[in-house]
């Protein structure tokens, strides 16, 4: 008995193969952006860190870099001080398959914040020795 319909194949595979693509795509951005999420996290504690443990009352901003982040069409980061360093950046990705060729379309934003509290190492060590010292001459008497 003969097909009655030559090609259902063909139609099928035109059909299934652009959305099979479509959805490998958007994994691919989706793993880019989240790529982009971890630099910036790790890019602001880094920053945070840094601007924690500065001795003195102000510390200088500490700059981050946004130049080098691999899909973010737009980027900026800023980090205040205080007794609680705040850094935090934003960012936006427009993935081509939902704006089409035109400027317009949906984007992906990317907001991360990191804090720190104020900290002076050096004189929590001298503090600390100082207990230890008057500790152990208490246990001495």
């Amino acid at each position: 008995m003969k097909k009655e319909i030559d090609g259902y194949m063909t139609l099928e595979a035109a059909m299934i193969f652009p959305a099979v693509f479509a959805l490998v795509i958007m994994l691919l951005y989706v793993t880019f952006f989240l790529y982009d999420k971890c630099r910036m996290t790790q890019d602001l504690y880094t920053a945070a860190y840094r601007q924690s443990i500065v001795r003195g009352k102000s510390a200088q901003d500490t700059r981050v870099d946004t130049s080098d982040f691999f899909m973010l069409n737009s980027c900026s980061a800023k980090t205040e001080g205080g007794s609680e360093i705040t850094a935090s950046a934003r960012g936006d990705m427009a993935p081509a398959l939902l704006t089409g060729t035109g400027d317009g379309g949906a984007a992906w934003e990317l907001s991360v914040t990191m804090k720190a509290r104020k900290t002076d190492p050096p004189q929590s060590f001298r503090r600390f020795r100082r207990i230890a010292a008057i500790a152990k001459q208490a246990l001495e008497k």
